[in-house]
């Protein structure tokens, strides 16, 4: 959030926004993405329990099955979220107050740039909350650092040189882009780790 807000304040200093607009909606659009975080957040840590037991019991198709549960809940929330976004972003600004002209210009180019890839935000989540479950910390903790820290930053000093102060919004998607990249490949391998525990969990009960 510092490095945004300075970002903002600096850039935006530099466009026809000035430094208060892009610091004032953007600060909307971030408190409405820790409202959904938090719900997505909340629906993956209700089926660690689940996930870590039965995984912990070699139960390994009721893994998958609240895995795929979870992906389906988080996944029709964000869209729903994706959709209120893009298409009417009025709707949730008018509710801290709105004015006219740029900033509402700004506040609805805010919503659909930074929250475009919003989707891929509950993916990340429960894939990263199902690595605690089966015992992967690490890359649990690599892949909750990679949209805020480790994809963030870097896209957060290099954007905005280019784009201007609509540069440090498109950081937003682009780390959940990336973010997305790198959670699939963890899912697709422990996915596949699954299936060989499954064999060989199902081969020694029929030893």
């Amino acid at each position: 959030m510092a490095l945004t807000n300075n970002l903002l304040a600096s850039y935006g200093a530099q466009s026809v926004y000035g430094s208060e607009i892009p610091l004032t909606a953007t600060g909307i659009v971030m408190k409405v993405n820790q409202i959904l975080i938090s719900i997505l957040v909340g629906i993956a840590v209700g089926t660690q329990p689940i996930i870590g037991y039965n995984y912990g019991s070699k139960n390994y198709l009721r893994v998958k099955k609240a895995l795929d549960i979870a992906f389906m809940i988080s996944e029709i929330i964000s869209i729903i979220a994706f959709l209120v976004f893009q298409f009417t972003p009025m709707t949730i600004v008018s509710l801290f107050g709105s004015e006219e002209g740029l900033y509402n210009e700004f506040a609805v180019m805010a919503f659909r740039i930074f929250l475009l890839l919003c989707p891929f935000t509950g993916f990340q989540t429960v894939v990263s909350v199902y690595l605690q479950a089966v015992g992967k910390p690490i890359k649990s903790a690599i892949l909750s650092l990679a949209r805020q820290i480790i994809f963030f930053v870097p896209a957060a000093l290099i954007l905005p040189r280019f784009l201007g102060v609509a540069g440090v919004l498109w950081t937003g998607p682009v780390a959940d882009g990336l973010a997305f990249l790198l959670s699939l490949g963890l899912l697709i391998y422990e996915r596949s780790q699954l299936k060989v525990a499954e064999r060989a969990s199902a081969a020694k009960a029929t030893a």
